[in-house]
């Protein structure tokens, strides 16, 4: 369900960009961008009612958030194919001192992507409830021979926005401290942005494990399950770790404290999945007997029979949620800073070199 639904959404980002694409690069009329945001939004919300209707999902809840994981995903791209661009020019302004313009260039990145982020969020969400607030809750029935996703997109992310989170508060403090008195400014952003995709992530997570533990059929599966109980358990305290060895005053901050807060709350609630659920209906599961059992029970897991078509979407699906955070917290900030330094840097150039990264 969740791949139908990731590729919806990247579909549906690519059409939202290619309307949004004339008002803000190319012509720049405030009228015809209206027109645009409007027909966008539509699209996002159609995404959001075609993941939940193809996905084959009949419970209004799981609708919802199949559709608010479209609509994430199509705000997402956006910002990677155009929005990140549009955001970095707000610092060109002329008038703007080099210290004010790095400034408004990192807030407005980040303010950019937390708008696309949440919008599409939200908007996927209501094609979502649209498409199934009539429908009476069955159950849903899972095909397991697809990708699962969910789950191991979900073991890819919470890493990867720990990393992100971690070199964002590195990067942008060290950025802040060198331009002289704006460090708070320039951090406060990037770091906000990458605590709440962590949190995201996180609750994905959280959410998934004991779903996974009920569908489980045998060991390997279990041993799958296990591992994301283990990522989920130690993100709040290596994130807690890593960020205490970054810079110990970002604990002075009252954002970051807040969100390890919450991180150890669902830590401690994979902690408690771990012990009450996992481990004992792994044990209730039968280990494997054969030789060649064993051998892909070790090193390849459920995903010993899988297709190959089918491991290159999962393959793809997560080498997306790698980079993503990575992207949007720092890579596309410093492309718009180095836009902004550079003489022979153009609005072209710029929304092309966002574009191919």
């Amino acid at each position: 369900m969740t791949t139908k639904a990731g590729l919806v959404g990247l579909l549906a980002g690519l059409f939202a960009t290619l309307i949004l694409m004339y008002p803000l690069a190319i012509d720049g009329s405030v009228h015809w961008l209206w027109v645009a945001v409007v027909v966008a939004a539509a699209i996002t919300i159609g995404g959001g009612s075609w993941a939940a209707k193809w996905s084959g999902s009949v419970q209004s809840v799981r609708c919802v958030a199949l559709g608010a994981l479209s609509g994430g995903l199509t705000g997402a791209v956006f910002f990677c194919l155009l929005g990140a661009a549009t955001a970095g020019l707000a610092g060109f302004d002329a008038q703007l001192a080099q210290t004010e313009a790095i400034a408004v260039i990192v807030s407005s990145t980040q303010k950019m992507f937390v708008a696309s982020f949440l919008c599409g969020i939200g908007l996927g969400s209501l094609g979502g409830w649209l498409t199934c607030f009539r429908r009476e809750d069955q159950p849903d029935t899972f095909d397991k021979s697809e990708p699962q996703m969910a789950m191991n997109a979900a073991i890819t992310a919470v890493p990867a926005a720990v990393v992100a989170a971690v070199l964002a508060a590195a990067v942008f403090s060290h950025l802040g401290n060198s331009i002289g008195g704006g460090a708070e400014t320039v951090l406060n952003f990037p770091l906000v942005t990458s605590l709440m995709l962590v949190l995201i992530a996180q609750f994905a997570l959280t959410l998934v494990i004991p779903h996974e533990t009920r569908e489980a059929e045998h060991r390997c599966g279990m041993d799958e399950v296990k591992m994301a109980a283990y990522v989920g358990s130690g993100t709040a305290p290596v994130l807690a770790l890593l960020l205490l060895v970054v810079d110990v005053k970002l604990f002075l901050n009252s954002r970051v404290i807040v969100a390890l807060l919450v991180s150890a709350v669902m830590s401690l609630k994979s902690l408690q999945m771990l012990f009450k659920l996992i481990l004992p209906r792994r044990a209730s599961l039968p280990a494997p007997q054969e030789d060649w059992q064993k051998t892909e029970a070790r090193f390849f897991g459920t995903i010993a029979d899988s297709q190959g078509p089918r491991l290159i979407v999962l393959c793809v699906g997560c080498g997306f949620v790698m980079l993503l955070p990575l992207y949007v917290t720092v890579i596309s900030v410093l492309v718009n800073l180095t836009s902004l330094m550079t003489t022979h840097s153009t609005v072209r150039k710029l929304f092309l070199t966002q574009a191919l990264l």
